[in-house]
């Protein structure tokens, strides 16, 4: 049986630092409204599974999508918004991440805040810059814990 030869540490460091850049990366756009910059954060070939909607897949329906929220009107500003992963693991060029999405926004039209709160799961893919993007994603509203 052959033997699977085992990553360096440094190599595994340095492709979590670089999931790291691309965490704080996706909470600067997301906070600041940047869709261009959210885009960019997209693989081309991503997959991505929205709460309610349809699947979204690949680079014209991504690119569709974030010119459609770029130019529409501006209905909200957000308050905060943060990733936190409860889990980061590195599979090669892929890496998978749980946690959750947590973020207020306040109504411009009504000064009414929201606060959300999103379970989380990501497949990543390294690029060949060794920056990663996300490929696939499926996020889902956190409920109310069941009464009992």
């Amino acid at each position: 049986m052959k033997r699977r030869k085992k990553r360096p540490a440094r190599t595994r460091n340095a492709g979590l630092r670089a999931i790291e850049r691309l965490h704080r990366r996706d909470m600067r756009a997301s906070a600041s409204g940047d869709f261009a910059a959210l885009r960019e954060l997209v693989d081309d070939d991503a997959v991505m599974f929205p709460p309610g909607g349809p699947p979204q897949r690949g680079a014209r329906e991504f690119d569709a999508a974030f010119e459609r929220m770029a130019s529409g009107p501006k209905t909200h500003e957000v308050i905060h918004y943060r990733l936190e992963f409860e889990e980061v693991k590195v599979f090669g060029n892929y890496a998978v991440e749980w946690g959750a999405i947590r973020g207020a926004t306040r109504e411009i039209g009504t000064g009414r805040v929201i606060e959300s709160e999103y379970h989380v799961m990501r497949v990543l893919r390294r690029q060949r810059n060794g920056s990663w993007k996300v490929y696939r994603s499926i996020w889902a509203p956190r409920g109310a814990p069941p009464a009992g």
